[in-house]
């Protein structure tokens, strides 16, 4: 019954964002109201918990391609699909407005979030191992500069830049490269 109920909190919370009540929670379980509000006394408990288990599935693999572009433009192209899909773009929307009211579940987020990229960490240790990147380099920087663009322009719905581009212009900035301005 737990787990009928957490599955059917995480199918509202992706087909309804934050708006849907626990008699909709309780109806998608197949369970009485009761038996909802034994588990979860208030309908953030259950959004919380939720958000934690939806944010928790969306995880993918961490990229191995070989080459630190390759897994980079990976990572740019999960992060970019959630925001194509107009619908988990809506509910992303959502959940990050409720972030700004509710301190929880700006931690649920955060927490997902940092779990998400510590995971990606041995693509740092891959790309210093064979030397495509500084070992001084700050990953928790370099990781929230790598999605942050894509989350900021999906919040307010500014045209995404291709996967490679922001690669591009995360691996190599905007300035003149000097080496080849010499040949």
């Amino acid at each position: 019954m737990d787990a009928r109920i957490r599955q059917a909190a995480v199918t509202l919370l992706a087909s309804k964002g934050t708006r849907f009540t626990m008699d909709e929670v309780a109806a998608a379980a197949g369970v009485g109201r009761a038996s909802v509000f034994r588990r979860y006394p208030t309908k953030r408990d259950v959004l919380l918990d939720a958000l934690a288990l939806a944010l928790d599935a969306q995880v993918p693999e961490t990229p191995d391609t070989g080459t630190l572009e390759g897994d980079l433009t990976v990572i740019v192209d999960q992060t970019l699909a959630g925001w194509h899909s107009p619908d988990l773009a809506r509910t992303t929307k959502e959940i990050f407005g409720e972030a700004g009211r509710d301190p929880a579940v700006g931690e649920v987020i955060r927490t997902a979030m940092r779990d998400k990229r510590k995971r990606d960490w041995a693509i740092f240790d891959r790309a210093i191992a064979r030397g495509e990147m500084s070992a001084d380099t700050d990953p928790w920087l370099f990781a929230d500069m790598l999605v942050g663009l894509v989350v900021y322009r999906g919040l307010i719905d500014l045209p995404q830049p291709e996967p490679q581009q922001i690669v591009q212009a995360l691996l190599h900035g905007f300035t003149p490269d000097r080496h080849h301005n010499r040949e």
